[in-house]
């Protein structure tokens, strides 16, 4: 195990652990640094809408960074939900505090929520891929973030509409390459998001053949993360997602401090 760069405590209105619990959560599967990331959003069709406490949040994280200090690094970071929309509300954030990580996410596209079976309504598979990915690359050209999360999250909705455990992307590569090509030339990164190995989805994501073509497109920077929200759930699936990394032809992973990249090499 080396990192967990996407974790979730109670500051997330889907999780109910404190940072002490993940933190000794990471501890017992042998994780040497993590980033907790809670959810920030400000969608208000999001069940995690205005959710987020920042000063809490940010005494607790503290409090365990001192705790934890020689046997756990613990960064600070946050998932954005669509970062592109709202750009005021995610400067006053990110100026109250030092946060190391910033992860930015897309959970919903034209009103449509990617984690349920309807984002496909009257689209199609092909029609709500393509939807997907056209509003995943404003994201990537406008937001505020440091790494794309789970940037093939249409493939939980697709699995609940058309029980697909896996997406073949090949049709779809030159809107996937355009997300990926802004992403690199930003010098920001993508992660290998692991939470569909527990959803018995199939392997982390994005696949082997979308890592390639990031690093085709010039993407150096890559993270791992579990998106755990529950104790039992840290560094699960990591294990593969590192050999994806590597069969991908990266010799490195990414980890951060203070928004700025730390190498790790493989």
């Amino acid at each position: 195990m080396i990192h967990d760069y996407h974790l979730h405590t109670h500051f997330s209105c889907d999780a109910d652990a404190s940072v002490e619990a993940m933190c000794r959560a990471a501890l017992a599967r042998g994780l040497k640094e993590i980033a907790i990331t809670d959810h920030v959003d400000f969608t208000p069709e999001d069940p995690c809408y205005r959710y987020f406490q920042a000063e809490k949040y940010w005494a607790a994280t503290q409090r365990c960074r001192g705790k934890f200090e020689g046997a756990l690094v613990v960064r600070v970071g946050v998932e954005i939900g669509e970062p592109h929309l709202y750009p005021a509300e995610i400067r006053s954030l990110l100026a109250a505090h030092e946060y190391d990580f910033v992860l930015g996410s897309l959970h919903w596209a034209d009103g449509r929520p990617l984690f349920r079976s309807s984002f496909f309504d009257g689209l199609g598979l092909d029609g709500g891929i393509a939807l997907y990915f056209e509003e995943l690359a404003r994201l990537a050209e406008e937001g505020e973030y440091d790494v794309l999360a789970h940037m093939d999250i249409v493939r939980r909705a697709a699995y609940r509409r058309y029980g697909l455990r896996e997406l073949d992307l090949r049709p779809h590569e030159a809107r996937v390459r355009r997300v990926l090509r802004v992403v690199a030339e930003r010098g920001k990164g993508i992660e290998v998001n692991a939470a569909y190995v527990r959803k018995g989805i199939g392997d982390p994501g994005p696949s082997v053949q979308v890592l390639r073509w990031f690093r085709e497109e010039g993407g150096r920077i890559v993270t791992l993360g579990s998106d755990a929200h529950r104790p039992e759930d840290v560094g699960r699936g990591l294990d593969r997602a590192l050999e994806m990394v590597r069969e991908a032809g990266f010799g490195r992973i990414a980890m951060f401090e203070r928004r700025r990249v730390r190498w790790l090499n493989l």
